[in-house]
């Protein structure tokens, strides 16, 4: 009976084990992360082209001082960065708060920081 008890008990312990070594390969999976919206308010950035005023008017749209007027984006994008754009513009914050401006797929601005 006790050879019962011990395989019974060496049998659970090692299924444990399997389920373990099974449930940490699910780690190497990418996991969205949103971006957290920042704010209302309006922001000077510092990049290092300059810097950007970005006006965050709601919690879905943003505006963006450049060439002398502002230029109004709406949020496409929460993951992996918080995109705002309006097909012309775009503005993208990373999660540690640094963002990037561009023109079409010329770069503006990079390296953006409060």
């Amino acid at each position: 009976m006790k050879q019962f008890v011990a395989l019974l008990l060496a049998s659970f312990l090692l299924s444990s084990c399997v389920y373990l070594v099974e449930d940490t390969t699910l780690g190497t999976r990418p996991i969205p992360v949103t971006v957290p919206a920042p704010s209302l308010g309006s922001y000077t950035y510092t990049c290092n082209e300059g810097r950007l005023v970005v006006n965050y008017v709601t919690s879905d749209s943003a505006r963006v001082f450049y060439n002398d007027t502002f230029q109004v984006l709406s949020l496409r994008d929460t993951s992996p960065e918080r995109v705002y754009s309006n097909g012309t513009y775009t503005w993208s914050l990373n999660r540690s708060g640094q963002g990037t401006f561009r023109a079409g797929s010329q770069l503006i601005r990079t390296g953006c920081t409060l």
